[in-house]
């Protein structure tokens, strides 16, 4: 296989069509294509392909628990506790764009400090976004150099990065025995454990200590009172400490790691269409002006910028393959046969970069997304953040960090190359694609 699956499984399409199935060493995985078919199984036959495999490295690192890796009345009852949960503490809303908002300023300070000189600005933008997350599980934001604070978040960078070479362990058990620790596997375990009680466990045993059922100001405060009071009333429910863990973990690594590498993928097409970056400054100081923080009721006058953010969306395809899907028994579908567990990886990249939907997909284009005059065109097939009852969690979250972070950065700042040097647009292949390292230089506008 190609080190990057989107190029192998685009080569087997053109050969095989938009269903087809692979073996890796001795498992078979099944891989989806084309938005017609992922529609189909994603949507219109939910009930049969919205469960997750096993996962043996899950078994080893977060023991199948959480929401990202389950199924069946586990994963309903975490899934819907937490989207309820969230969208009282206001995501989408105006609750949620005041943290944001905060967030906002600190970050361009610390943009300011700069002083315009040449940095890497991945660090800031982690933090940054790992701290609208914090505010929102913990009540708690962190001073960007907190050392328990950039401990947890290197653990959760070298956790990401490493995950694409250990889910080798998934088809191959063995390698875990391997010395010298060849794919990562060890290493990985590690960082994630280390996220996990440095971060997750310390804030949840600091809320045990500090409950108070009639002040609940965030997830782990709502999380606690809900599972205390179905056990006094002795119901039967999945929400419990072992599993609380897990779904903090899981909403804090979606909301975090996806978001900041968007931004910074952003970055690196300003960088290399400048005239684009400038078009989105001049929307923005005409509608907004350089003084007031950008608004989400900025957005209905702000239509390139949004259709600026939604390439990036399309156009890094960060989650390629998304996390692999299964059927719960024996299936026919679409004159196929899938067995019982089998992994079913669902390409959203064949959609996102298919040309017979957008023409020119490698070229970075805000304009497909805008119609002759001007407004914002919604294009089915747009799906950065997958469909159907796996659809991400957190979307409403992302797009509202997303246009309010960029937009700031965008009113305040001019990014420009560090001595004509570009950033590379090869990817970092791990659980999402990221950037490579890059150096840019923010300069303030006047």
């Amino acid at each position: 296989m190609d080190p990057d699956p989107r190029v192998t499984y685009k080569k087997l399409r053109q050969q095989y069509g938009d269903i087809f199935s692979v073996y890796i060493f001795n498992k078979p995985i099944i891989v989806l294509n084309g938005y017609s078919t992922l529609r189909d199984a994603c949507v219109k036959n939910a009930d049969l392909f919205s469960d997750r495999p096993h996962s043996t490295f899950n078994d080893y690192i977060v023991k199948g628990k959480g929401l990202s890796g389950t199924s069946g009345a586990l994963w309903h009852e975490q899934r819907r506790f937490s989207l309820n949960t969230l969208r009282e503490f206001g995501a989408g809303r105006n609750i949620m764009q005041d943290k944001i908002h905060e967030e906002v300023t600190n970050f361009v300070k610390a943009l300011e400090a700069e002083q315009g000189q040449a940095f890497d600005i991945k660090c800031l933008v982690h933090n940054a976004v790992c701290n609208v997350i914090c505010s929102t599980m913990f009540s708690k934001r962190f001073e960007y150099t907190d050392p328990l604070f950039m401990k947890a978040l290197n653990a959760m960078d070298e956790y990401f990065a490493n995950l694409g070479s250990s889910g080798l362990l998934n088809v191959l058990p063995i390698v875990r025995f391997l010395p010298g620790d060849p794919f990562k596997f060890k290493k990985t375990v590690q960082s994630g454990q280390t996220f996990i009680s440095l971060l997750m466990e310390h804030m949840i045993k600091d809320h045990l200590h500090t409950h108070d059922g009639d002040n609940i100001d965030d997830f782990i405060h709502a999380y606690i009172k809900e599972m205390r009071l179905r056990k006094e009333k002795e119901e039967k429910t999945t929400l419990d400490l072992e599993n609380l863990v897990m779904v903090v973990a899981d909403l804090f690594a979606a909301g975090t790691e996806t978001t900041a590498t968007i931004i910074r993928w952003t970055l690196v097409y300003f960088l290399h269409n400048p005239d684009i970056q400038e078009k989105c400054f001049q929307e923005i100081k005409r509608n907004i002006g350089q003084i007031r923080l950008p608004s989400m009721k900025d957005k209905v006058n702000l239509p390139y910028v949004e259709a600026t953010i939604m390439e990036a969306l399309r156009r890094a395809d960060i989650t390629p393959t998304s996390l692999p899907h299964t059927v719960p028994h024996d299936v026919q579908f679409r004159g196929h046969m899938f067995p019982k567990g089998v992994p079913v990886i669902v390409m959203l990249s064949s959609v996102l970069h298919d040309p017979d939907v957008w023409g020119d997909p490698e070229n970075f284009r805000p304009e497909r997304f805008l119609d002759d005059t001007g407004k914002i065109v919604k294009k089915d097939e747009f799906i950065p953040f997958s469909l159907g009852r796996r659809v991400c969690m957190g979307e409403s979250m992302a797009r509202m960090e997303l246009f309010l972070f960029l937009t700031t950065m965008i009113q305040r700042f001019r990014f420009v190359p560090v001595d004509g040097q570009m950033p590379s647009m090869d990817a970092i292949i791990g659980l999402t694609y990221s950037p490579r390292p890059f150096l840019v230089k923010a300069i303030p506008r006047m």
